[in-house]
């Protein structure tokens, strides 16, 4: 017991007298080095995109870093809690473009920057041998309860913090749709490895199987970077 305490006194003090001295931990080995949007995600990539959104200008400069097409948006307080603090306007996410721009909480643009870069590009390429281009959803902000119910809780979309996606067009002009193509050969299987490998970067990932409301796209929710929480 005594043996043991002392080591771990022993690498307490190297570990403070290196911090001391200016060493730093790799940046895939430091929860507290900034997130880099291009760089494969490590074990701390919830934990750096939490920290995003308590750092507005931090979580702008990981997206012109990660390659976002992007405006800045003024903050809105608006009626029973809705409204958004730290968003942007996002018209791209690296490789592939929105068919719209949107308005969204910086951190989840952040997600969906992750999510091309990581998830959608890979997969289409190893399925389809190209690339995809364009991002269809139907919205982000929306101030409302839950399904829209009076005695729900606010909505995720009051203060810009989900996403609906709906569909993505490959590079040759072909449209894989989440309601069409759920469970329908390549395009299936490219849907479900994306809401499989894409969870982790959001807090909530909800799809076609949670439930009927869900048939026809991905709800993709921020979660303050704390989640993978997908059904």
């Amino acid at each position: 017991m005594r043996v043991t305490l002392l080591l771990l006194l022993v690498v307490i003090a190297v570990l403070v007298g290196l911090w001391a001295s200016g060493w730093r931990p790799p940046d895939r080995f430091n929860p507290w080095a900034p997130l880099d949007l291009r760089a494969e995600p490590d074990v701390f990539v919830s934990y750096k995109l939490h920290r995003l959104g308590e750092d507005t200008a931090r979580c702008r400069a990981a997206l012109t870093q990660g390659g976002a097409r992007f405006t800045p948006v003024p903050d809105r307080a608006g009626r029973d809690g809705c409204g958004w603090h730290g968003a942007v306007q996002l018209s791209g996410t690296g490789v592939a473009q929105l068919i719209r721009a949107t308005t969204v909480s910086c951190p989840l643009a952040a997600s969906l920057v992750l999510l091309d870069r990581h998830v959608l590009q890979p997969v289409a390429e190893q399925l389809f041998g190209q690339p995809v281009r364009r991002i269809d959803h139907v919205g982000s902000y929306a101030c409302r309860n839950v399904y829209g119910e009076q005695d729900a809780a606010l909505s995720s979309h009051a203060t810009a913090e989900a996403i609906d996606v709906t569909a993505f067009q490959l590079g040759d002009g072909h449209v894989i749709s989440v309601g069409s193509d759920w469970q329908r050969g390549q395009p299936g299987v490219f849907l479900h490895r994306l809401e499989a490998r894409g969870c982790r970067y959001f807090g909530i990932v909800l799809g076609p199987d949670y439930n009927a409301a869900h048939r026809t796209h991905f709800h993709m929710q921020d979660g303050h970077g704390f989640g993978g929480w997908c059904r």
